[in-house]
């Protein structure tokens, strides 16, 4: 089961979809260029451009739902693991040196949203287990940037302003499927073991 559940991770980060992101920019101008200029530019400006986005993060939330906080966190951890030692399941590669990505928040954050997710859930806080995770996976994501790539933070925070839309979209599409998914993943494929000695 964890051999699938790394598969299905490894290959929703293989998965790109060209996607509309939408970013908010302020240019300022002084009063040397006019009244109403200056006036004019403290209106944001929105720009649309087309990036890659990958499913990574909602099939990782749909692991931890299905397949319960611990066992969606362990493998998601066993995934990073994999990558660090070296083998190419990162979108990028993989090794020790994939920790100066830039993306890298990202990836360490998931072992925690899958447990949040699949732990809310558990608990009947199904909005909660869609809007948290996906909250600390981004905010982990920008808080790493800060730390260790300063100069790649007003592009990420773009690009995550317009991740967090689609991530929240997504799983909130996956939301009125989940219970049935869950019902028939318990009863067809986990069995009880017979306890030895019952009266039959």
């Amino acid at each position: 089961m964890i051999l699938f559940l790394l598969s299905l991770v490894y290959f929703s980060s293989l998965i790109l979809l060209k996607l509309p992101f939408f970013t908010i920019d302020f240019e300022l101008k002084s009063l040397k260029s006019g009244i109403g200029e200056m006036l004019i530019s403290l209106l944001p400006r929105f720009n649309v451009e087309f990036h890659a986005y990958n499913l990574q993060m909602v099939v990782s939330w749909f692991c931890g739902v299905i397949f319960g906080p611990r066992f969606g966190c362990i493998t998601l951890c066993i995934y990073i693991l994999l990558g660090l030692i070296g083998f190419p399941v990162f979108s990028g590669g993989g090794g020790l040196s994939y920790i100066k990505e830039p993306t890298f928040g990202y990836l360490i954050s998931l072992p925690i949203s899958v447990f949040l997710a699949g732990y809310l859930f558990e608990k009947n806080s199904k909005l909660l287990a869609v809007i948290i995770p996906v909250i600390v996976t981004h905010l982990c994501g920008i808080i790493y940037l800060v730390l260790f790539k300063r100069d790649w933070l007003s592009i990420t925070w773009h690009l995550s302003f317009s991740m967090v839309s689609y991530d929240l979209i997504f799983i909130l599409l996956l939301i009125p499927f989940m219970p049935v998914i869950v019902f028939f993943y318990r009863e067809i494929f986990i069995q009880e073991v017979p306890v030895s000695g019952s009266v039959i």
